[in-house]
């Protein structure tokens, strides 16, 4: 079987939820199928992670917004490119469909916030959902929310929970974690992008309001992929008033953002933007309680294991911080519910939920 991949979104210099999916789905797919191969359309960025045995990048999708270059892509390039290269299936990780190819289509759609990315994708998105032959998305609302607002048949929507690996991390390793980074003190930790959609300012007041309330020493560890020095966010950073109880961390390795998570005292994530959750999976797996928005998506993904915010009142999610810093045994019960509630999400069952949906997008035997 030959299976076509646009991964444009999806390289390692792309967004976090992005690069995890490609890191930790899509490669050990293709690893664990050498009799079938796969074709990337990257962007451009000569990622060597995706080329393999059976794999290779075939072509770079346009990086301009312009919609007409997207429109003579889709309508044109594309439809050359998977009649070349004899695709059986096309998997679009880019929420978009080429309306004049007969080769079936997957499309992988993490949340209704990703359709309004552009004009291009908003104005067709309809059309897009109606030619694809199978949509895959991460949660019952995303599901729910393209059922309804779209007209999309049930059946043709899968829900594919993105699960997470388990992680642990041994207490001396963490008394480690704590010297290297906060000179041995406790920390709430935010992994994530700096954008207005994660509220990072609102986590900035919440921490003043916390630390005025309870005089402690604690810290707070927001740790990014990129960050631009004229970022907004990092001129709020430089006049805050906790300044050197913040760390602000970029560029750091996947392998030690795992080890920083398992230390944090809570994880804080009171974003507006929760369709991507598996720093959430892996906060509980590591015994690690949760501050999150209080979302349908948030709610569906953890249940009773977490405190609920309004990300968008301050004083709520400080409220929530001292809640699990001053109550020992609320912080004890949200860490054994949170390990019994990420157990549901086994990123091996992802996987392979993942690979029997494409092979059944393409309608032939894997």
């Amino acid at each position: 079987m030959n299976v076509v991949i646009n991964t444009r979104l999806f390289t390692k210099h792309s967004q976090i939820y992005q690069s995890y999916f490609i890191k930790e789905c899509l490669l050990k797919i293709i690893r664990t199928n050498p009799q079938h191969s796969f074709f990337f359309i990257a962007d451009g960025i000569a990622d060597k992670d995706l080329v393999l045995k059976n794999s290779s990048i075939i072509a770079a999708a346009p990086k301009s917004a312009n919609s007409l270059l997207w429109k003579i892509w889709y309508r044109y390039k594309l439809p050359s490119l998977l009649k070349k290269y004899k695709a059986d299936v096309f998997v679009n990780i880019d929420s978009i469909c080429s309306l004049k190819t007969n080769v079936p289509q997957c499309l992988v759609v993490p949340d209704l916030f990703m359709s309004g990315r552009s004009f291009f994708l908003k104005k067709n998105t309809a059309a897009f959902f109606k030619k694809a032959s199978l949509i895959i998305t991460f949660s019952q609302f995303s599901k729910n929310e393209i059922c309804k607002v779209y007209k999309v048949a049930t059946e043709k929507v899968e829900i594919i929970y993105t699960g997470a690996d388990d992680f642990f991390l041994p207490d001396d390793e963490k008394e480690n974690i704590k010297e290297r980074y906060t000179e041995g003190k406790e920390y709430f930790l935010f992994t994530g992008e700096i954008n207005a959609a994660n509220n990072l300012v609102h986590l900035l007041k919440a921490f003043s309001f916390f630390k005025k309330r309870q005089k402690s020493n604690m810290q707070l560890i927001i740790a990014t992929k990129t960050i631009s020095s004229n970022n907004a966010f990092i001129k709020s950073l430089n006049s805050y008033k906790y300044r050197n109880d913040v760390k602000l961390m970029v560029e750091v390795q996947e392998e030690e953002l795992v080890k920083i998570r398992a230390t944090a005292y809570a994880f804080v994530y009171a974003t507006e933007q929760t369709g991507f959750y598996v720093p959430v999976l892996q906060a509980m797996q590591c015994g690690v309680p949760l501050i999150v928005s209080n979302t349908p998506i948030m709610n569906e993904i953890c249940g009773d294991a977490a405190l609920f915010t309004d990300p968008a009142i301050f004083e709520n999610i400080a409220d929530k911080m001292m809640l699990v810093f001053k109550n020992e045994n609320h912080r004890n019960e949200l860490i054994i519910k949170g390990k019994k509630q990420s157990a549901q999400f086994s990123l091996a069952l992802t996987n392979q939920l993942l690979w029997q949906n494409i092979v059944k997008c393409a309608g032939i035997s894997a």
